[in-house]
């Protein structure tokens, strides 16, 4: 009977041990910096600021960071991200090369899952329209300036 109850236990602190793992590996989520404020325009190199945080309150230093972009049709882009400024602070590059709904999440180390953040929208390519320049006019020379050899 007492062997039972070793078995029973020791059976218990197993399962234990590996839910707690299991509960662990979802334990850290992204929060991103500010985006820019005229949006997110296709055709750009865009850096993305992000914080990895463990149990959503401490920094937490990953092996491997980066944003994932799906867009519409399944086409899976992926930016690494480098340490940048306090702890757990990462700035990945990211292009996005055309005008759409993209869903992406960040990579939060071998450790724990992908974070989901959401989609985003990506306006189109930012144009530039300044003013037309026009073609200088050629001086004209006052006719009593000129001089009897040239042209009119």
């Amino acid at each position: 009977m007492r062997r039972i109850y070793v078995l029973a236990i020791g059976t218990l602190l197993t399962l234990g041990a590996l839910a707690g793992t299991a509960l662990a590996k979802e334990g850290a989520v992204t929060k991103l910096d500010a985006l820019p404020s005229g949006g997110i325009h296709a055709g750009q190199m865009i850096p993305i600021g992000f914080t990895i945080l463990m149990d959503g309150v401490e920094p937490y230093k990953a092996d491997v960071a980066e944003i994932v972009v799906r867009n519409g049709t399944g086409k899976v882009l992926s930016y690494p991200a480098t340490p940048q400024g306090p702890a757990g602070h990462y700035v990945a590059n990211v292009y996005f090369p055309a005008a759409g709904t993209y869903t992406w999440q960040a990579t939060q180390g071998t450790y724990f899952a992908p974070f989901d953040l959401g989609t985003v929208a990506v306006l189109g390519p930012v144009t530039t329209s300044g003013p037309r320049l026009r073609r200088p006019r050629r001086p004209t020379i006052p006719s009593h300036r000129r001089s009897p050899s040239s042209p009119v």
